[in-house]
């Protein structure tokens, strides 16, 4: 008891001189210094846990920790004198990324306006971090069937459709390395306090939760690639983002156009994910993983790709949270599911992968991918979330980052010709990046997997993916960006199309040609997938007719009859007197 006793009074005093002015000073920003302090603070309350707990038989935990704790100092001190100013992963500018053209004035716009405010009362702004969470105002003006107007004085009495407090900081990976317009990561809080109790609130309409994003479109210079996979995908998923353009006032200057959204997680709105437990049944479940690089908390996959380490990361538990029961459980659990998928009877009903897998979900989400060529689908931003046994034992996926789809990227930008789980896995090992695991590939050799593919995309095709619709959603979501000349104002302060983008094909010169582009891009695709699923759009007529009841025979769902018009007994997805029919 003596001992940690000790440590403590040692520590309190490191801790005193660490807070003297001249140290502070030091610090190359108030935040860092504050990030800094509050660690500090957390090891003197662990300490005064420990203490009442001690008893005779934790001398070396007490000696352990002194050790840990003198690090830490050590650490701290190198940060003070310059030595160790920044993380390695963290990055920060005084004048937080100003655009490039700064003169830029919104008067009024029929899209959101998102104002946030780094100033504190003396009017000193306040760094935005990439490595961690600042505290923030942020004000959102939304009048819905109205017009907004960035000048709130002349324009009082606006409707506010959220004013308090949020912790901010920067996010993505290449969206954030590669692009000078930087996307944010926020939450909604109950107070100052940047630690303290999150508050979960309604955004633009969106279902409450405290967790989002700000998307930032400049690699993506039609400025809709994301909202627009995720309208068209909604109904086939448990989960799809909902997002919502807007723009963003940044302590009195205009930043472009963004998009307010949601992201997977647990929130009752989102997934539903409950904690798991550490044993029986609530040790399987919830969990949500996603595949991507190794440089956050992970655990590699069994099974490589040609000689290239595959890496999932935590998502939810949080790295912090989850415990060493739960990473050896959820670990195991993909183990045996890859193990399944690379046996001789991965096709077998009760033991092979269908006992892993949602087939529905992991069909559904290759087919987003691969309409869209996303060249980060299945091996960055891939998340996959289990629930417990006894609610479901098997893996699903959902959607998360298409800002380089449809062509737009370096790789892929004159290709739509070729299926993504294919080439991703050879293009990602020669760029020594991420390679695409093997489940894809290997699912596609069943036969009943392809053909239930097949029967997918023809629904996708008479649905939400028919031409006409995907033409109507393109033209809504330009319509929203251009009805008020938000879409002229995005470019005014970041007039890129005389500019090289990293990883963007650069082809368009003006907004115009951007989306004509696209538009041509996907029409190629989508003739392209329709001759590999051997989905005709002669027959499109004749399906919505079967589907309306005009005939009531049986039919495939690509629109064949079957043999005399009667109900086979074969699995699959039918079509009777107008309804769809799935015989499992």
């Amino acid at each position: 008891m003596a001992g940690i006793k000790l440590i403590k009074g040692e520590f309190k005093e490191k801790l005193d001189l660490f807070m003297a002015p001249q140290i502070k000073a030091s610090f190359p920003s108030p935040e860092r210094y504050h990030q800094a302090k509050m660690m500090k603070t957390r090891q003197i309350t662990a300490i005064n846990r420990i203490n009442s707990n001690m008893t005779h038989g934790h001398k070396v935990l007490a000696m352990m920790l002194k050790i840990r704790l003198y690090m830490i100092l050590s650490l701290l001190c190198m940060t003070a004198q310059g030595v160790w100013a920044d993380d390695s992963d963290d990055a920060w500018d005084e004048d937080n990324y100003k655009p490039y053209n700064t003169d830029v004035v919104l008067e009024k716009t029929n899209l959101p306006i998102v104002f946030v405010n780094t100033r504190d009362i003396d009017g000193n702004t306040t760094a935005i971090h990439k490595a961690y969470r600042v505290s923030v105002r942020m004000k959102i003006i939304d009048n819905i069937d109205g017009l907004n107007y960035g000048d709130t004085i002349a324009y009082p009495g606006q409707r506010v459709d959220y004013e308090g407090w949020v912790g901010i900081k920067y996010r993505g990976s290449s969206s954030f390395s590669q692009s000078d317009k930087k996307p944010y990561g926020f939450r909604t809080l109950k107070t100052s306090d940047v630690s303290g109790e999150k508050d979960k609130v309604k955004l633009l309409g969106m279902p409450k939760d405290n967790n989002w994003v700000l998307l930032a479109p400049y690699h993506d210079r039609s400025l809709l690639r994301d909202p627009l996979v995720y309208q068209l995908a909604h109904p086939y998923f448990e989960f799809t983002p909902k997002c919502k353009f807007c723009e963003l006032i940044l302590d009195g200057t205009y930043y472009g156009v963004y998009i307010l959204c949601e992201k997977p997680g647990k929130g009752k709105n989102r997934l539903n994910l409950k904690d798991p437990g550490d044993s029986d049944d609530e040790l399987t479940g919830d969990y949500m993983v996603y595949v991507d690089r190794e440089d956050e908390p992970h655990f590699t996959l069994k099974y490589d790709m040609l000689e290239h380490e595959i890496y999932s990361q935590y998502s939810f538990p949080k790295p912090d949270d989850i415990t060493n029961a739960q990473k050896d459980y959820i670990k195991q659990r993909f183990d045996d599911m890859e193990d399944a998928l690379n046996g001789d009877n991965f096709t077998d009903e009760e033991n092979g992968y269908r006992k892993y897998i949602d087939v529905a979900s992991f069909i559904d989400y290759q087919l987003t991918t691969e309409w869209c060529l996303n060249p980060d689908g299945y091996r960055l931003s891939t998340y996959i979330y289990k629930r417990r046994d006894s609610v479901d034992p098997r893996f699903k996926a959902c959607l998360w980052d298409y800002n380089m789809t449809f062509g737009n990227n370096i790789a892929e930008a004159p290709l739509h010709n070729e299926w993504m789980y294919k080439k991703g896995k050879i293009l990602s090992v020669q760029m020594n990046k991420a390679p695409v695991p093997f489940w894809w590939d290997r699912l596609t050799e069943d036969e009943a997997y392809w053909n239930r593919m097949k029967e997918r995309w023809a629904e996708y095709r008479t649905s939400n993916y028919s031409d006409e619709h995907i033409t109507g959603t393109i033209d809504s979501l330009l319509n929203e960006l251009n009805v008020e000349g938000a879409c002229d104002r995005n470019y005014e302060a970041w007039p890129i199309w005389d500019k090289e983008i990293p990883l963007a094909p650069t082809v368009a010169t003006n907004y115009d040609e951007e989306i004509e582009i696209l538009r041509a891009w996907i029409v190629d695709r989508l003739t392209w997938m329709d001759k590999q699923l051997g989905f005709t759009t002669d027959g499109i007529s004749e399906i919505r007719n079967k589907r309306n009841g005009v005939d009531d025979g049986w039919y495939d769902f690509i629109g064949r009859k079957l043999a005399n018009g009667q109900k086979s007994k074969a699995k699959g997805i039918y079509i009777h007197k107008g309804n769809k029919k799935i015989i499992k």
